[in-house]
């Protein structure tokens, strides 16, 4: 996962992606690890979300603004990747730790998801199926500025 972002960072950089590749290249993966019939329970879940999370804001986007900016999808995707990718991570360099260290990391990735609402007035219901789903990997919600999320959760470190 850490390998695919720093590609998507050199891309970008070089300018060598257009507007919203980021966005699709990201959906992309996420949609071919997902129609995998060998994907890992795991990888098929945490794909399952990123997917889920990049088609929720750029439809509920297009349903608030009327229109939606290339480079605004590019960002959001980007930054949800990361921080699905840096939430992984901690966890898997903690899973050594004890039940309350790693029950701190999760909570400060949930509290962040949390903090940085994106839409008014949305349907509770649908932005809170991943929290709701107690077998997930990816506790967060839908209704999240991905770019704020991992901001407060980068302060933290």
């Amino acid at each position: 996962m850490k390998k695919l972002s720093i590609i998507v960072m050199m891309l970008l950089a070089t300018g060598s992606m257009k507007a919203q590749e980021v966005y699709d290249y990201l959906l992309d993966k996420s949609e071919q690890v997902i129609n995998n019939p060998e994907s890992q329970e795991f990888d098929l879940k945490v794909a399952q979300f990123k997917a889920t999370a990049m088609r929720y804001f750029r439809k509920h986007i297009i349903l608030q603004e009327g229109s939606i900016s290339s480079q605004w999808l590019d960002e959001q995707a980007l930054a949800l990747n990361e921080f699905v990718t840096n939430y992984l991570m901690e966890l898997s360099k903690n899973s050594h730790t004890e039940g309350k260290a790693r029950k701190a990391i999760i909570m400060k990735y949930c509290k962040a998801s949390r903090n940085h609402a994106m839409f008014r007035d949305v349907d509770k219901q649908e932005s809170e199926t991943f929290i709701v789903d107690k077998g997930g990997y990816t506790p967060f919600n839908l209704n999240t500025n991905w770019v704020e999320a991992l901001a407060e959760t980068k302060e933290e470190k």
